[in-house]
């Protein structure tokens, strides 16, 4: 780098600037856009991603990358909601055997650490 250059420095902010809603882009493309190499921008989509405010999507082989919209994490939470629902009612067969014996298992446990049977792991079990 030259004496008279100045580094550009690229935040996650800049990335969301320049993509619009509704949009799908390729890693090169938003590389073009901020004006940055491939490997910098998929840095900063990372930590997009990461914090939630990118979708990855998969365009055959390669990732594509879009702006989560509110109607996105809507949905996402209504999926969500829908798939994590546990049965209600009464556990019957082999479910009802299963959680015994994990209750069982439980119960027969000696406690790790600390002093939840009111001795000190330092004096010596009688």
């Amino acid at each position: 780098m030259a004496k008279g250059e100045q580094r550009l420095v690229i935040t996650p902010a800049k990335v969301l600037a320049c993509m619009t809603p509704d949009t799908t882009y390729t890693l090169v493309q938003i590389a073009r856009l901020i004006g940055i190499g491939p490997p910098e921008a998929q840095r900063m989509l990372s930590a997009c991603v990461a914090k939630g405010s990118v979708k990855e999507l998969r365009d055959g082989k390669r990732a594509a990358y879009r702006l989560r919209t509110d109607e996105d994490i809507r949905h996402e939470r209504e999926r969500a909601e829908r798939s994590n629902t546990l049965p209600q009612g009464v556990l019957q067969g082999y479910d009802a055997e299963h959680r015994r014996f994990r209750e069982m298992c439980m119960a027969s446990r000696r406690p790790l650490s600390g002093r939840a049977n009111g001795k000190d792991d330092s004096e010596p079990d009688e």
